[in-house]
């Protein structure tokens, strides 16, 4: 076989969905095909199709239950019986594809592989929703399952470097097992549209997201609370969630009016509905997460251009610390005097959200976009030499 050829077989091995439900996997994937690095084979039983996801109760988990065992086993089927690849990447979800995969023979362990963790199981079942309590057996399984299935693979890509290092320390892996790489995100709808602030005396201040404990929902409540007396300040939520609860037991409380589209949007709508904002909003809870993350809302409204505050994190930190401009405004987490009196700050300086837009999509440019990912993940799937 020509090498330069066999330098660029990969096989994607997985159970992965392609949609816009999982855009770092749908995208990041679309990118590695077209940019002709890679000749790529694919083998992918999806674990969750559009149909289990729109079933509830008993019969959706039941269902999702099933087709997830199914499918597995069909990936492992196919990959045993196909011949060996050299280099093959697992695109999240991966822990069970490679929690299996570690229990192969010898002769099946010559592969060089990449998998995208993007969440672990135990840190959000256990760590963040606390459905589990650690010291529980069904956590330590799950913990000891996670890491059997990571200590497998070569490399490890997480989003941020906050991650890596609380992946590597939590699972008492090697900080170089992981890397960062940015996610994958919808630049076909995300795109740069220059913001002009409204000329009108209304501030349109918009927020999206599926409403975890991370998003801090409750901290923006609280600081639409304090500025009701401001009318020229709207707001609009966007998503539904575990934290959709907080919302409807505050408008039953306080009887303020508040735009709230419960309804998921598509990204085209979503697009609609930054482009319209003045001031966009990312995460501001108190919990040890909010610290290690960049959430896709953030991707979204820096690629369209728009004036975003968000919680002070580490990650925030470390991302835009040393740059020259304020790309992403910011106030402590948990802190909703601090949030609205940023809010009201920048809804009265128009010139200051033009000059935040313009920082943050080109922070962005620089640093997040799709193109970045790819350089960063194609460098670590051929790092190593294919072998004989």
């Amino acid at each position: 076989m020509d090498s330069d050829s066999a330098s660029k077989k990969l096989l994607v091995l997985g159970v992965h969905l392609k949609s816009e439900a999982y855009p770092n996997t749908l995208y990041r994937l679309n990118d590695m095909i077209s940019s002709g690095l890679f000749e790529i084979e694919e083998i992918n039983v999806p674990m969750w199709t559009h149909g289990t996801q729109n079933q509830h109760g008993l019969s959706r988990l039941t269902r999702n239950l099933w087709k997830a065992m199914s499918s597995h086993i069909a990936v492992l089927s196919r990959y045993m019986t196909r011949k060996h690849a050299p280099r093959v990447y697992i695109p999240y979800p991966s822990v069970f594809v490679l929690f299996m995969l570690s229990f192969l023979p010898r002769t099946k362990q010559r592969t060089h592989i990449v998998a995208d963790v993007f969440i672990s199981l135990y840190d959000t079942i256990v760590l963040d929703r606390h459905l589990l309590k650690a010291e529980g057996l069904m956590a330590r399984l799950l913990k000891w399952m996670e890491k059997r299935a990571y200590s497998f693979a070569d490399k490890l890509v997480v989003d941020t470097p906050q991650n890596q290092q609380f992946l590597s320390t939590l699972f008492g892996l090697p900080k170089s097992k992981f890397i960062a790489i940015p996610l994958s995100t919808d630049e076909t709808n995300f795109v740069h549209r220059p913001y002009a602030p409204s000329v009108s005396l209304a501030c349109k201040v918009l927020f999206i997201g599926t409403l975890v404990p991370l998003h801090g929902i409750g901290v923006i409540l609280e600081a639409i609370r304090l500025l009701s007396a401001e009318p020229h300040i709207q707001f609009k939520l966007i998503g539904d969630g575990q934290d959709a609860h907080l919302i409807e037991a505050w408008q039953n409380k306080h009887g303020i009016k508040i735009e709230w589209e419960r309804k998921w949007q598509s990204s085209s709508q979503l697009a609609e509905e930054i482009a319209g904002a003045d001031i966009c909003l990312g995460i501001f809870g108190a919990g040890d997460k909010t610290q290690r993350v960049c959430p896709f809302k953030i991707y979204a409204y820096a690629s369209m251009g728009r004036p975003i505050i968000t919680g002070h994190t580490n990650w925030l930190v470390d991302a835009i610390g040393n740059l020259p401009e304020e790309a992403i405004a910011s106030v402590a987490v948990a802190d909703a005097a601090a949030l609205a009196a940023k809010i009201k700050h920048l809804a009265s300086a128009p010139k200051q959200r033009s000059e935040l837009a313009e920082n943050g999509n080109t922070y962005y440019q620089e640093r997040l976009t799709n193109q970045s990912a790819l350089t960063l993940l194609a460098a670590c799937i051929l790092e190593a030499k294919p072998s004989a």
